[in-house]
């Protein structure tokens, strides 16, 4: 269960870093299995370049001395800027890893994907990559794509991949075509695709009870699939509330 903190702003919409660093600390002491930031709800794309490097270097003061696996989102509108970003996390001994989305404002060729993983990889060899894959970035990716895309940038290592309740036969066969990568769900789905070997997800739920969240992962990873699913059913329902 990887914690995905939300940003923190005043009412003139700058960031607030001393409320950011007492969020991390908090979810830190919940136990979580690792945080990462500037997603969905850690907001990326309204974050200007200082205040991603404020907001990183908090990051891993903290999770560094916590010893908190720690993901950094490293994504943008360009190239360019994915690489400035992954630069500037990879200089950060406590960050783990980068989660990186495709340059979202035009639909991209399957060459162009190619592309980009490949400039992205080059650029920072040694981070490990991890794709937020969604629809909303006007390309949703599949195993094959996956086999590809591994061949351009070997250091990729997981993929978000959501929704993954409208592709759930694809995300079985991702699994099967690429099961060197780690696949992440929505809380909503985490039982389900658990067991085809999904391996976690990537939270915002995890921030209304942690226990809970981490509770029904434990009872998952242990093989206690009804207890699971009942929980699982729980966080369904809130979904469709919401």
């Amino acid at each position: 269960i990887w914690a995905g903190i939300t940003m923190v702003w005043d009412e003139k919409y700058r960031f607030v870093p001393d409320l950011y660093a007492q969020n991390i600390e908090r979810i830190i002491e919940a136990q979580v299995h690792g945080i990462y930031t500037t997603g969905s709800t850690g907001e990326f794309y309204a974050l200007e370049f200082e205040e991603f490097c404020a907001m990183v270097d908090i990051q891993a003061e903290l999770c560094g001395k916590a010893a908190m696996s720690l993901q950094i989102g490293c994504c943008s509108d360009a190239t360019g800027k994915t690489i400035r970003l992954l630069e500037y996390a990879a200089g950060k001994e406590a960050v783990g890893a980068a989660q990186v989305c495709l340059p979202y404002w035009m639909e991209m060729t399957d060459r162009e994907i190619l592309q980009f993983f490949k400039d992205i990889y080059a650029a920072c060899p040694d981070l490990p990559l991890v794709h937020y894959n969604i629809p909303r970035s006007n390309r949703f990716l599949f195993g094959p794509d996956y086999v590809r895309l591994l061949e351009a940038a070997p250091s990729l290592i997981g993929v978000k991949f959501s929704p993954a309740g409208a592709y759930f036969s694809q995300l079985q066969m991702a699994l099967t075509l690429t099961p060197d990568l780690s696949y992440f769900v929505g809380e909503n789905l985490l039982v389900s695709a658990m067991q085809i070997g999904a391996r976690g997800s990537y939270s915002s739920v995890v921030f209304t009870d942690p226990k809970f969240c981490l509770d029904m992962y434990a009872a998952a990873q242990a093989g206690r699939w009804s207890e699971a699913m009942v929980m699982q059913k729980r966080i369904a329902c809130l979904f469709d509330a919401l």
